[in-house]
């Protein structure tokens, strides 16, 4: 038999040494890789706050292309795809300004026209639709380009409005009545009102004949 007699380290020393190693291996380990991934995720950071950042049309500097090659990738397709948008809501605003210059002109010309309609009641009618195409192009411009209309909201007979529009439409010999109906007060854009109710009672029209 061989018998070996030795004493026990204590629980104290050995529990600091475990300690001891395990923060040594945290440092040397966890530690550059904790400041590789903050380096590695700086460029995507950027680039989402850039994402919901961006409005089209805005003038703001180009994306700086960092980090892996992926990611460097990723920020390149991003940028050339603001470029696009930016170049097509410039062309978006070219186009509606010469689509707006070319309707005004003729809109001019007819509006010099209708002086020569010797009814002054029917003159009155003409001027009134012309005025109100003007007002509509302008809207149409504005809230292509702004993002909202140009017509502020006003009070409005509703009433008076829709029965308005059901004139031009018995005008045009369309089967479209009104029904008297109380005096409606409401607070509204009447121009774009107007059309929503025209574009209603043209559908009714167009597919069930009378409105």
């Amino acid at each position: 038999w061989l018998i070996l007699r030795a004493p026990w380290p204590r629980s104290g020393p050995l529990l600091w040494q475990v300690l001891a190693q395990t923060l040594i291996l945290y440092i040397v380990v966890l530690v550059p890789l904790l400041w590789a991934g903050h380096r590695l995720a700086r460029p995507l950071r950027t680039l989402e706050q850039s994402t919901r950042q961006f409005r089209p049309g805005a003038a703001t500097p180009l994306l700086e292309e960092r980090g892996p090659g992926d990611v460097r990738a990723l920020i390149s397709a991003f940028n050339a795809m603001r470029l696009r948008v930016n170049a097509m809501v410039v062309e978006k605003d070219r186009m509606l300004g010469a689509i707006g210059h070319d309707l005004r002109t003729p809109l001019a010309a007819l509006r010099v026209r209708i002086e020569s309609v010797e009814d002054e009641e029917d003159r009155a009618r003409m001027a009134d639709i012309i005025g109100e195409m003007n007002r509509t192009l302008e809207d149409i411009l504005s809230l292509a380009r702004l993002g909202r209309p140009s017509e502020a909201p006003v009070e409005t007979d509703m009433s008076a409005l829709v029965d308005a529009v059901v004139e031009d439409f018995r005008d045009l010999d369309h089967d479209v009545t009104f029904e008297e109906a109380p005096r409606l007060t409401m607070r509204v854009r009447p121009a774009l009102m107007r059309r929503a109710v025209r574009n209603l009672i043209e559908n009714a029209v167009k597919y069930a004949g009378s409105a």
